[in-house]
């Protein structure tokens, strides 16, 4: 039976205050929602398919008259030791070995360190020699190594449907070399971009065997907009480097730097450092963000003031915002037409103006150029250049683009093609039809991953290696040069790219190792170093000097792409690269296609993004109020499931269907698309999940596109929506206030919660030293008197909502160190994803245009929320209700104050989680690490279709793979904790100084963190980082008036918005601020309270 926990109703802060939500039910707080709330488990995912209590009773009754058949039962499966047949150079049984490479993607790459366990790659890190990364990575890079091992990668060469074997393939490269020496006339080549030193070498030399042949490249995913801008206003060949540590005041022009712009892990990363904020001493060094979008980003989820814009409308604020900022009329008409309130645009440049030198603004890659050559003339203007802003030169595009060589293709002059990486029958632009070209070219070979559309129709596939089995080398966003090298021999004899384009130039030593060695030059020692450290010092890119040219810049606007103005007729596409399929190369990844989007919480699928307002114009919303009516003609939730209407889009005579999804925050009358799903040809995964956008992008049409029409069909389609799943019940779980309240009031987190009015419950030690909190649990009144945690380390975990960007990346991280499986589409729908962090997406109020929705305003659809992230996951709390009710003290505490799970223990109850206000506790309703997502429901006498060999190697060995009936949930890393205790006691010897000095070590979700919004560590030591993270006044625990005393705390988030600025008043504020600015009298004013004596709830 749950435990109730009494959470007082919110009173005067719903009436004075901002509200959060997540979903619309909770917005609407339906009936329905409530039941759902008040739920022990999701709705759906205790039940059994199809299968009521009588029949089940009847399954029972059949299983024991079957039991003789020799069925054992339910239990533990055996393992067997295998020991090493000989013993390997460097390796000890246990320990793993760590190596550094770097993950190539398009013009740039991650530094990388990988974790090794006898010679196979289990977790990936971020390279700390990388001084911009600072250790951190991406959740792209950390779910990379699943692609590694999966079964359905192309593991042999073929050609004509049989295999070649690698000599065959040798041999084949000497004859295309051989057929085309001379000029190469017929040869063509279409690569993906790449970074690589070493294939840029080779590609020049190609180029000189090969003068006549054909070398384009094609990334569905560009960033040609930025260079040419560059080339246009300072006539040389340069592109940006942004410097956001040392910005003060930010405006993104449809750019989301935390996510779809190159270099976005390390702008997150430098931006986060002026958002981390100590004492109200430093709140005046907080910068300041302004963001105009159409859609809803990671970077406009963090913005101070947010403005609804249509892409197309960006060039016409861009415009308007130079003039201003730079005091000129030049580009008045470029900003014709513009229709939002003049007193954003005068107060934002007026605030960039204050900050000469230290201001900021960034235009998106998809923009057209002018829109990035008025960002330059902004930064050059304000005396940015140099100082924010960085311009490093780059080599010329020496590629033809895939246009041309869809001219060429139809021209009859290429014979054979060579198609490396990519995969452009399936993301080409539309218009190019490049499916149909690929059939009319006489031979075409395909060099990939994986057996996909373009390898479907290709003559010959050429198996490719993965970068963990592959030597090569690659640039960062800052032009450092980092190795590739391989962790692992190549699972299945697949083809280096490297070596494949020096056996086609003729290099007299094709190995892979060796070009990269004779690319860096030097002695062997020095090499050997650089693949030691990772990167080549002193290798970035030099800044160079620019001078912004207004007559050259003059010319970049000869011809502009034309002001369109928008209605339910008219429509604006906006394609959007996908935060977890990028532009479709993840496809076949289970990971990521189980993590949800940080915005719209889906998982499995995407959608057609429309706003509350294009929602409402479509029929899918009524008219009436919110939500509170009967819903049988609207998207609804129920178990887990997004009920969606099926739409569809059409522009310029192409078509694409897919789900409709309101997503608060759009421009009005923009649809957003997201990019990289609808695979038809791919491994079971991929294939199924979503529609394909690239089916109406066009090459004049490639970031963004007007003229588009939607309808709404009779069909409908469920979604795996998790926004709903496992959402708590209580009040102030996110506390916020600007920087002026936190000035004035920096324990203004106190104020807030329900603390700051409820009695002691069983002791306050708010006035007590860290330590002691960490230590003694008061008495009180209790009759209980709970053991105290005597031992050297108490662990605790701080998390800053401040800096936390929403990335996902710590929920990829914990997934692949603790061995969480894959559930499936279906097992989400039903509520049992497994991820034991959940990173929750919370809206708050949301103005909505009263006017628009019938003079109802706010009651209809919120139009303008904010959003604020919270990573939620196991609190470890001191007095945890889950302990309690176990009845096998499967779930106990440790005297370091970890909420240990003893999974032998564990018989199932789901007790624990019943219990847990938190909601983070995971089951198994099934072997989900052993049986294949579409076999999970084969019963033990039928075919039990496994888990894939290969895809257990991914399986971290310091961690237990629990079973069918077991509950799970963060542990705290604590195989790292045992590892770092087992080093610091080998380091002491004889001394007895085992205390492991803080940071050490690092959790995975800490390690990963780009923005380093999260802090492990030993709170009992005083002088520890995340111990003076938890004497800030910002800490907070969250429900921490249920005194279960969770050791995991969070910072109250800040915002910094502009007083100036016309939409302050109607920001999300403080419940202070509000009653200040509304005229209400000061309900729960923390000033009102602050005598009281209440309790800190147990806050660590």
């Amino acid at each position: 039976m749950k435990r109730k926990f009494d959470h007082s109703a919110p009173a005067q802060r719903d009436l004075s205050g901002p509200k959060y939500w997540r979903s619309l039910d909770e917005l609407a707080d339906t009936p329905g929602f409530r039941e759902h709330l008040a739920r022990e488990f999701p709705e759906g995912a205790s039940e059994l398919n199809g299968v009521d209590r009588r029949q089940f009773m009847r399954l029972m009754a059949a299983s024991f008259a079957l039991g003789g058949l020799g069925l054992a039962g339910c239990r533990r499966p055996e393992k067997h030791i295998l020991p090493y047949g000989k013993s390997v150079e460097y390796t000890v049984p246990g320990l793993p070995l760590y190596f550094a490479t770097a993950m190539p993607l398009r013009k740039s790459a991650i530094p990388l360190v990988a974790e090794t366990h006898q010679g196979r790659p289990t977790k990936l890190e971020g390279n700390p020699s990388y001084a911009p990364h600072g250790g951190a990575s991406s959740l792209l890079a950390q779910a990379s190594v699943l692609d590694l091992y999966d079964p359905e990668r192309a593991t042999t060469h073929t050609a004509a449907g049989r295999t070649l074997k690698v000599a065959d393939v040798n041999d084949l490269l000497a004859r295309i070399r051989a057929t085309y020496a001379g000029n190469g006339e017929g040869l063509a080549f279409l690569a993906d971009e790449s970074s690589s030193p070493t294939r840029a070498r080779l590609i020049a030399k190609l180029k000189k065997e090969f003068p006549r042949a054909i070398w384009s490249e094609y990334e569905p995913v560009q960033d040609e907009p930025p260079v040419a801008a560059a080339q246009a206003a300072f006539g040389r060949n340069v592109k940006p480097v942004y410097r956001f540590a040392k910005a003060k005041r930010i405006v993104s022009l449809d750019a989301d730097f935390f996510h779809a712009e190159a270099g976005a892990l390390y702008y997150s990363r430098d931006f986060a450092k002026g958002r981390r904020v100590a004492t109200k001493e430093d709140a005046d060094k907080m910068n300041r963000l302004y963001v105009a979008e159409s859609g809803f980003s990671l970077t406009g989820s963090m913005a101070d003031h947010r403005l609804r814009l249509a892409s197309n409308h960006m060039l016409a604020l861009a415009a308007a915002l130079a003039g201003k900022a730079l005091n000129t009329s030049a580009y008045e008409s470029l900003a014709k037409g513009l229709d939002i309130n003049p007193a954003w645009v005068e107060q934002c440049a007026a605030d960039l103006v204050a900050h000469k030198g230290e201001c900021l603004v960034v235009a998106g890659a998809h923009q057209p150029a002018q829109v990035h050559v008025l960002a330059y003339a902004i930064n050059a203007g304000l005396g940015n250049i140099g100082k924010t802003i960085d311009f490093v030169a780059v080599e010329p595009a020496g590629a033809s683009t895939i246009t041309a060589l869809a001219t060429a293709i139809k021209g009859g002059a290429v014979k054979t093609l060579f198609i490396l990486n990519g995969n452009p029958a399936y993301n080409a632009p539309a218009d190019l039809d490049f499916g149909a070209l690929l059939k009319s070219v006489p031979e075409v070979i395909r060099y990939g991953y994986y057996q996909d559309e373009t390898s479907a129709l290709s003559g010959t596939h050429l198996a490719a290696t993965h970068y963990l089995e592959s030597w090569g080398d690659a640039r960062t966003v800052d032009g450092t040069i980092v190795p590739v090298q391989p962790m692992i021999m190549p699972l299945f004899n697949g083809l280096n790219e490297v070596e494949l384009l020096a056996r086609l130039a003729g290099e007299a030593k094709p190995d892979a190792y060796e070009q990269v060695f004779a690319t860096r030059g030097g002695d062997r020692k020095a090499f050997e170093k650089f693949l030691h450290d990772g990167l080549a010092e002193g290798s970035a890119y030099p800044a160079v000097s620019v001078s912004f040219d207004s007559a050259r810049a003059g010319a970049a606007f000869a011809s502009n792409p034309a002001f369109v103005a928008l209605s339910r007729d008219n429509l604006e596409i906006r394609f959007a690269t996908d935060h977890k399929m990028d532009d479709g190369r993840f496809a076949n990844n289970g990971w990521l296609q189980e993590c949800p989007d940080p915005m719209t919480k889906i998982a499995w699928d995407n959608a057609i993004l429309v706003s509350p307002r294009l929602a409402k114009d479509l029929g899918i919303v009524p008219g009436g109020s919110l939500l509170q009516v009967a819903r049988k003609e609207v998207a609804e939730f129920k178990m887990g499931k997004e009920n969606a209407f099926i739409g569809e889009v059409t522009v310029n005579g192409r078509k694409v269907t897919g789900p409709l999804h309101i997503q608060p925050g759009l421009s009005n009358y923009t649809i957003v698309l997201p990019l990289g799903y609808g695979r038809s040809v791919t491994g079971h995964v991929g294939t199924g999940a979503g529609f394909n956008a690239y089916a109406v992008r066009t090459s004049d049409g490639m970031g963004f596109i007007t003229g588009a029409a939607i309808r709404v069909t009779a069909e409908r389609q469920l979604l795996a929506n998790t926004q709903e799943h496992w959402s708590m019940e209580g009040r102030d779980i996110v506390r916020e206030a600007n920087v002026e309240e936190f000035k004035s009031n920096p324990a203004f987190v106190d104020g807030i919660g329900m603390e700051s009015h409820s009695p002691a419950i069983l002791g306050a030690d708010k006035d007590k030293p860290l330590a002691f909190i960490a230590t003694e649990t008061p008495r009180g009144n209790s009759l209980y008197e709970t053991p105290n945690f005597d031992g050297m380390h108490q662990w605790g975990m701080s998390i800053d909502l401040n800096t936390c960007i929403g990335c996902n990346a710590c929920i990829i991280a914990c997934q692949a160190e603790n061995n969480i499986p894959i559930v499936g589409r279906d097992q989400v729908q039903r509520g049992r994803e497994m991820q034991w962090i959940r990173l929750d997406r919370y809206y708050s109020d949301g103005r909505a245009d009263a006017e628009a929705f019938g003079a109802e305003g706010n009651t209809v659809l919120p139009e303008d929320p904010q959003v604020s992230m919270q990573p939620m996951t196991c609190q470890h709390c001191e007095l945890a209700p889950c302990e309690t009710v176990c009845p096998v003290n499967a779930t106990v505490h440790d005297d370091e104050g970890i909420n240990t799970m003893a999974y032998n223990r564990c018989i199932g109850t789901r007790y624990c989680a019943n219990n847990c206000p938190y909601k983070v506790r995971r089951f198994n309703f099934f072997d989900f690490n052993k049986r294949a997502t579409d076999a999970l429901y084969m019963g033990p006498l039928g075919h039990q279709k496994e888990m894939p060999e290969l895809v257990k190697m991914v399986k971290n060995p310091d961690v237990t793979v629990r079973m069918r009936g077991v509950m799970e949930k963060c542990t705290y890393c604590v195989q790292r904790i045992q590892q770092a205790k087992i080093a610091q006691k080998r380091k002491a010897g004889a001394t007895g100084d085992v205390l492991i000095p803080d940071g050490s070590f690092k959790v995975a979700c800490q390690q990963v963190c780009p923005v380093e919004a999260i802090e492990f560590g030993n709170i009992k030591d005083e002088a520890s980082k995340v111990s003076q993270l938890k004497a800030q006044e910002r800490d907070y625990a969250v429900l921490g008036y249920l005194n279960v005393r969770p050791r995991t705390t969070y910072l109250g988030k800040l915002r910094n918005p502009n007083p100036h600025m016309p939409d302050y008043s109607a920001l999300p504020l403080s419940r202070v601020e509000y009653n200040q600015k509304n005229g209400h009298a000061d309900h729960g004013a923390p000033a009102a309270h602050a005598d009281h004596g209440h309790t800190d709830g147990g806050k660590h």
